[in-house]
């Protein structure tokens, strides 16, 4: 509740200028001399009477009656008198009670017709609220309705005072204070507020206060610079209830301190962070109540710099917008800040807002950029931290090695997530991989990334030009899923619900992949029912390209430093019409990664050619010459209403023939030619 009041009375102080001034000027004001009826002239002043060395007159002014003593009457001049010693007592009316100032001065030369009054000499006005102006000179003419001063002036009232170069009122015009204009706001409680421009301009009637000029205020660690300030004041004068500050706005606090409202008195610090500048071509603050701000608005290109503070990450902030709207919570504490294009957009469309980060030297360099059509950020009051931030409208972010597109961007800071939504799209620059999907989550603290329906992740091939296998390509890699998650600690990506991935014309597809990054190499594995495809490249000299070998398995697994794939569980292997069955079998690749050379199957193994079947303990299988050669203690071959064992049988992929060696040492072979199936 202190906060609150001296908040309260540190506004209330400016107020008081405009309010007493105003009212010392309405007093010195007298309506022109009515008009005599016709033969008569009209009144003069009242009777002057001596009592002792003291000379009194009395002149009425409307209904109400001035007072003037003196120590002397010093002569005339034409139809002037001259008065040294002189006070005057002036009757008023403000905020509906009666009241009066006093006007003492070395000397006064008065005039009734024009009614003029002219005060020389150490100049003092007072007022029953406390309200004193000192001058050189002060005049007063009635006819026009004006009380000026070309001399300097000094003012106060309770912890308020301040100077000017000189002052003029007119009835109707206000109150205009000339250059150099200064006045200090000081209660005890904090800083003093001073205010320096080249004019002021009040006015009762308008309820406003207006300093031009190289204006310039400062409290504390902050500073407020503008061409133009203005106060638009509350209907009893107590309060200010609008300020702007208009053209080349620049507003500084030091580290530690608060963005100030351009009346003097600000909100608390904007979050975390050093010395802050906020600069726009228009600053307009609205007061919830008395010294309680409710929000505040920068417009025409507008921009907020943040420098690190101490304990906080060595980088500068910043971001730029249209239009910058800062939020306050009952207690006039920073709450929220939007940034939002112009109502009307020039030439090229809206312009987008803007938050960079740039790291501070000696760190090297590498900052992070976030752009949109609009912002919003819900900071915490107490500790100016972030807490939530959206970005709408063609959102895009940025940082080393990463970028982002979305339609909407989120941020929540207790969660420690980034949610991009709206065909959203995340691109790692380093492999040249990029995540497409419905939304993508980014984990801020973690580093991990999730995205969920229509998952697209296509990753850049790795090394030189490269063949047909696995990962390996001259195209992308692509894996497509519904569900998907990357854990940064252990670089591990996982694909879930429909997985499928796709190098070249190679594919997995499997309820489960996940792909490992190694030291040595990448590591895939699909599991839960796999089936994939390969194809081998042509052999040289040969424009025809062998069959795929087609796998279904349990699951799978692929070592790229290895260079190998090891199929589990009831695993077939499919090439042309050749087809092997067995509970292991391993892909070996070629040394570039990008060739299958051979496929060894494991015991007990099964190879099916159309009409012919046979087991053995292990079948090796050539993409080369496109032969399987199956070997074992026995190996038993059956050919439609054949029967033969040997020890080596081999099938050529697309033929006829197959060769059996016996088991004696003398080699044995011998050819079959598979028999027409019977014909219903």
């Amino acid at each position: 509740m202190k906060a609150d009041r001296t908040r309260v009375a540190r506004r209330a102080l400016l107020l008081t200028l405009v309010v007493v001034s105003g009212a010392v000027a309405w007093s010195l004001r007298r309506p022109a001399p009515p008009r005599a009826a016709e033969g008569q002239e009209a009144a003069g002043p009242g009777q002057g009477t001596t009592v002792s060395d003291l000379f009194v007159l009395r002149f009425r002014a409307g209904d109400r009656e001035i007072a003037l003593r003196a120590r002397s009457m010093a002569g005339r001049e034409g139809e002037a008198t001259r008065f040294q010693g002189v006070e005057v007592t002036l009757p008023y009316v403000a905020e509906g009670r009666e009241s009066t100032a006093t006007i003492t001065a070395d000397e006064c030369l008065y005039e009734p017709a024009p009614l003029r009054a002219s005060f020389r000499g150490q100049v003092h006005v007072r007022t029953e609220d406390g309200f004193e102006l000192w001058s050189e000179t002060l005049k007063y003419w009635g006819d026009e309705q004006r009380v000026f001063s070309r001399q300097g002036v000094r003012f106060q009232r309770g912890t308020m005072s301040g100077t000017a170069g000189a002052m003029d009122y007119r009835t109707g015009e206000g109150l205009v204070l000339h250059g150099p204009v200064h006045m200090r706001l000081e209660d005890g409680a904090g800083s003093p507020t001073d205010i320096d421009a080249a004019t002021a301009h009040a006015s009762r009637e308008e309820r406003f206060v207006r300093f031009e000029g190289g204006v310039l205020v400062r409290q504390g660690g902050r500073e407020l610079r503008s061409v133009q300030l203005e106060l638009n004041l509350s209907p009893d004068l107590h309060a200010v209830e609008r300020a702007t500050a208009i053209d080349e706005v620049d507003l500084v606090t030091a580290a530690g301190t608060g963005l100030p409202a351009p009346s003097g008195a600000g909100p608390p610090a904007l979050g975390p962070g050093g010395r802050k500048r906020l600069r726009c071509r228009q600053l307009n603050v609205v007061f919830r109540s008395p010294g309680i701000l409710q929000e505040a608005t920068a417009v025409k290109a507008a921009s907020l710099d943040v420098e690190p503070g101490p304990g906080d990450a060595p980088e500068r902030r910043r971001i730029a917008a249209p239009v910058l709207r800062f939020g306050f919570d009952e207690l006039g504490r920073l709450a929220s800040l939007e940034g939002r294009p112009q109502e009307q957009p020039g030439p090229g469309g809206p312009r987008p807002t803007v938050l960079t980060t740039e790291p501070v030297p000696p760190v090297p360099a590498g900052g992070r950029t976030l752009q949109g059509n609009t912002f919003t950020a819900r900071l915490d009051p107490v500790s100016g931290a972030v807490r939530e931030a959206e970005l709408d409208g063609a959102a895009t972010a940025s940082e080393p090695g990463r970028k982002a597109w979305a339609a909407h961007m989120a941020y929540d800071e207790r969660a420690g997530l980034s949610t991009l939504t709206g065909n959203p799209r995340l691109v790692e620059e380093g492999d040249g991989s990029e995540l497409r999907g419905r939304r993508i989550q980014i984990g801020t603290r973690s580093g991990n990334v999730t995205a969920s329906e229509s998952v697209r992740h296509t990753i850049g091939r790795r090394g030189g030009a490269g063949g047909g296998g696995m990962l390996a390509g001259e195209e992308p890699t692509v894996l497509l899923c519904r569900e998907f998650d990357y854990d940064e600690a252990t670089r591990t990506a996982r694909y879930r619900e429909n997985a499928l991935l796709r190098s070249g014309k190679d594919e997995v597809r499997a309820p489960l992949i996940v792909l490992e990054e190694r030291a040595g190499g990448r590591r895939l594995t699909a599991s839960g029912g796999t089936s994939s495809a390969l194809h081998p490249r042509p052999r040289k000299g040969t424009a025809k390209e062998p069959a795929s070998v087609e796998a279904r398995s349990e699951s799978m697994v692929y070592e790229e430093a290895a260079g190998r794939i090891v199929y589990t569980g009831e695993v077939q292997l499919r090439q042309g019409d050749i087809e092997t069955r067995s509970p292991e079998a391993v892909v070996v690749l070629t040394k570039d990664g990008g060739d299958v050379d051979r496929l060894d199957a494991y015991d007990p193994v099964e190879v099916r050619q159309t009409g012919r079947r046979a087991t053995g303990q292990r079948a090796t299988y050539t993409p080369a010459d496109e032969t399987l050669v199956l070997v074992g203690e026995k190996v038993v071959l059956h050919d439609v209403d054949r029967r033969l064992e040997g020890r080596i049988l081999t099938f050529e992929v697309g033929s006829d023939r197959i060769r059996v060696d016996g088991r004696e040492e003398e080699r044995t072979e011998a050819v079959f030619r598979r028999k027409e199936p019977p014909k219903p």
